[in-house]
This record gives structure tokens, sequence and C-alpha cells, in this order.
């Protein structure tokens, strides 16, 4: 395995092995958020706790890879993180509001941040 093979340069190119930790630890927190079904029970499941931490999580993979990743991966990690910090907002604004969980039977509302369309957050209900 040569060097280049080893260690991607700030080209744009993604190591796969970056982009699957960072899906991983935001699949897990868009399921805690109770934003998609449990990828098991196939129900959704509000953990607002564990979001938190798998936010933290990508938080922190963000901050000591700064500096280090191609414009690929680092586009991937700041946009899931922004992403995820909305619609935790969100659902800790909504839990607040309410003094419990929204009802399963309706689909979660999700936010797009600002950079993504070219405009101001939007809240898509379904």
């Amino acid at each position: 395995m040569s060097e280049s093979d080893e260690k991607f340069e700030l080209s744009g190119e993604a190591d796969y092995r970056f982009l699957s930790l960072v899906m991983s630890l935001a699949t897990a927190a868009w399921s805690q958020l109770g934003k998609v079904a449990h990828p098991v029970s196939q129900k959704i499941e509000k953990d607002l706790d564990q979001a938190r931490i798998s936010i933290e999580f990508l938080r922190m993979l963000q901050e000591k890879t700064e500096g280090n990743l191609s414009i690929k991966e680092q586009e991937l990690i700041d946009n899931t993180v922004a992403d995820l910090e909305l619609n935790f907002a969100d659902e800790i604004r909504k839990t607040e509001a309410s003094g419990e969980s929204a009802p399963a039977s309706k689909g979660p509302d999700i936010i797009i941040p600002s950079g993504a369309g070219g405009k101001g957050p939007e809240i898509i209900k379904p």
C-alpha cells in the first residue's frame, strides 16, 4: 500500500471509513431524535438524552479532525452536525412546550438548515 493510499489529501477525496463512521453516528442520532424509525424495531423511539450524546460524539469528531479532512469529509460532518443540532433544538422545544414527547402517530418535523437550499431554515411538516 502506497503512502497516497494511506492518507487522503485535502483535495476532495473522501475516506469511506470516515464517511461510514459519521453516517453511523448520524443514523443513531436521527433515530434517537425520533425522526426516523429504529432500524431493528421499525418504530419511532425518542431518547433525547442518547441523541445528545450521539451529537456530542459527532461534535468531538468534528473538533478533533479539524484541518485534517478532505473538502467532502468536512462538508459532510459540518452539515450533519448542523442538521442534527437544529432538529435536536426543535425536539427539545416541542418537549418543553407540551411537557411530553410528540405523538408517534404523526410524522416528525424535519428542519433543513439555511445552507441546504440557499435560503433560511425551513421546517418540513409531514
